[in-house]
C-alpha cells in the first residue's frame, strides 16, 4: 500500500483502492451526484462520425500536459477531442461518435469508475476501446487488478510509440486508408 498515499486527495472517490474497488459507494463530491438520469446522457441524440472522415480519438484529463502531447501526437491524423472536464467530454459524446477513447484513471472532479458507466450506457459506445492513462507508479496496481471495460493502460508522460502501437492495435490506420 505504500507509494499510494500521495494519490489520495479528498473523500472516497479519490482513494485509488476505492476506484479500483467493485463497489461504489455514496459520492462524497458534489460533482459526482449526477447520472445517467440526470439529462447529461441524452438517448435520443444521433452520434455522427466526425465530418472530417478521421477517426474522432476523446481525451479526458485533467493534465493539461498530457491533453498537449496528445493533441499534439494525433491531431494531423486524427479527429483529436481533448477534455480536462469530464462533464464535457460527455455533452460530447452526446453527439459525437469516438473510434477510441484515453481516459485519465484517476480524475478529480468525477470517479473514473462512474465517467466510464455513464459513456457505457450509450448503446453505441459500449464497445468503443477505453484505455486509461496511467502515471508510472499506478500501473502496477492496475495491472494486478485489470478492470472491466478497459482495453489496456498508456503510461503518462505519454510515448509516441506506445500510442501508435495502441492505434494500429485498434486500426485506426486502416480506417483512415480504407475511407481515402
Amino acid at each position: 500500500m505504500a507509494g499510494l498515499d500521495k494519490f489520495i486527495k479528498f473523500g472516497n472517490e479519490d482513494n485509488l483502492q476505492d476506484i479500483l474497488g467493485n463497489e461504489y459507494d455514496k459520492p462524497t463530491n458534489p460533482n459526482e451526484l449526477f447520472s445517467t438520469e440526470d439529462y447529461l446522457v441524452v438517448p435520443d441524440i444521433k452520434q455522427v462520425r466526425s465530418e472530417s472522415g478521421k477517426p474522432t480519438i476523446v481525451v479526458i484529463d485533467d493534465d493539461y500536459q498530457t491533453l498537449d502531447i496528445m493533441k499534439i501526437y494525433l491531431a494531423r491524423d486524427y479527429e483529436c477531442a481533448c477534455f480536462s472536464d469530464p462533464k464535457e467530454a460527455i455533452f460530447y459524446m452526446n453527439t459525437h461518435l469516438p473510434d477510441i477513447i484515453f481516459l485519465d484513471s484517476y480524475m478529480t472532479v468525477m470517479n473514473a469508475k462512474r465517467i466510464m458507466s455513464i459513456i457505457k450506457s450509450y448503446e453505441q459506445l459500449r464497445r468503443t476501446p477505453i484505455y486509461y492513462l496511467v502515471y508510472e507508479e499506478e500501473r502496477a496496481v492496475f495491472e494486478a487488478k485489470p478492470q472491466p471495460g478497459i482495453e489496456g493502460l498508456v503510461t503518462r508522460p505519454v510515448a509516441r510509440g506506445e500510442l501508435q502501437k495502441i492505434l494500429d492495435r485498434e486500426k485506426l490506420r486502416e480506417y483512415l486508408t480504407d475511407e481515402e
